[in-house]
C-alpha cells in the first residue's frame, strides 16, 4: 500500500469555508465555525468534528444552547476559553478537554481579551447539527434556572 498525501478521508480546516449561515441571534456570536467531519463532508453516520475560533475583545462566544441528540466534547488548542457545561463554569487552556452530556445546556466563551481562542469540538451520536438538534433558551420555555439567571 501506498501513503499519499491527500485522501477522501482527510480533511484541512483551512480548506473549509467558515459557516456565513449561522446566527448571532441564535447564539452564534463573532465566531468563525468550520464543520470538518459531518455527513455532507464525508459520509459519517454518527459524528461531527468542527473548529471553531474566537478572537478577542469583541465578546466572541456561543451562548447558552442544547443538543438533544447528541453528547459533544471540546478540546481547547489555542487560547482560554470558559466553559459552561450546566450549573458549572471552568477555564479551557490547551490540551483541556471537556465532555458535554447529551441534552444539558453548554456554552463557550473567549477568556482572553488579548489572545485568540480555538478549539476543536464533535458531537457523538449525530452526523449534523440539525440531528444533533439545537435548542436555545429563548425556544425552552423549561429553560432551567442556572440558564434563566445567566441570560
Amino acid at each position: 500500500m501506498s501513503v499519499r498525501e491527500e485522501s477522501r478521508f482527510k480533511v484541512k480546516p483551512n480548506d473549509r469555508s467558515a459557516d456565513a449561515t449561522l446566527k448571532e441571534e441564535e447564539g452564534w456570536h463573532k465566531m468563525d465555525v468550520r464543520w470538518l467531519i459531518t455527513d455532507k463532508s464525508v459520509g459519517s453516520t454518527m459524528t461531527v468534528v468542527g473548529r471553531t475560533t474566537m478572537p478577542p475583545a469583541v465578546k466572541a462566544q456561543h451562548a447558552w444552547h442544547r443538543h438533544p441528540n447528541a453528547e459533544e466534547w471540546e478540546l481547547c488548542i489555542q487560547g482560554v476559553g470558559i466553559k459552561h457545561v450546566g450549573d458549572e463554569s471552568f477555564y479551557l487552556r490547551p490540551g483541556d478537554v471537556c465532555f458535554v452530556p447529551r441534552d444539558i445546556y453548554h456554552g463557550l466563551e473567549n477568556g482572553s481579551d488579548s489572545e485568540t481562542l480555538v478549539t476543536v469540538w464533535g458531537y457523538c451520536g449525530a452526523p449534523s447539527l440539525e440531528e444533533a438538534g439545537y435548542i436555545i433558551p429563548e425556544n425552552d420555555p423549561d429553560a432551567p434556572a442556572y440558564v434563566k439567571a445567566r441570560r
